[in-house]
């Protein structure tokens, strides 16, 4: 029963630090205009995103995506997360272009 109890407490402290669906669309918002992406996104594809942000983003996270003013800003906060390589390099095939990352 304590294990119950403080798996309850560890559950409620790391709900408290998730961010709102609204401040994730907010953030998403901001990220695609700063990306130049915001007319290529479908309202089914951002919703999906909105799930993904309110799960795995922090609101400090939230907040500093919302507030970035340029890429830069936006790379340094936790909610702009890339792999080794910048997601925005230009030497990967953009989507449509007959590369679809795979071996021929």
């Amino acid at each position: 029963m304590k294990r119950l109890f403080a798996l309850a407490i560890v559950a409620v402290i790391a709900a408290c630090n998730k961010p709102a669906a609204e401040d994730c669309r907010k953030a998403l918002v901001n990220m695609q205009h700063l990306l130049g992406t915001e007319n290529l996104s479908e309202a089914k594809d951002f919703e999906a995103e909105v799930r993904r942000c309110k799960g795995g983003s922090s609101k400090e996270a939230v907040e500093c995506a919302i507030k970035a003013q340029t890429l830069e800003d936006l790379r340094k906060c936790d909610f702009y997360k890339t792999d080794k390589t910048d997601k925005t390099d230009k030497t990967d095939k953009a989507p449509g272009s007959g590369g679809s990352g795979a071996a021929p």
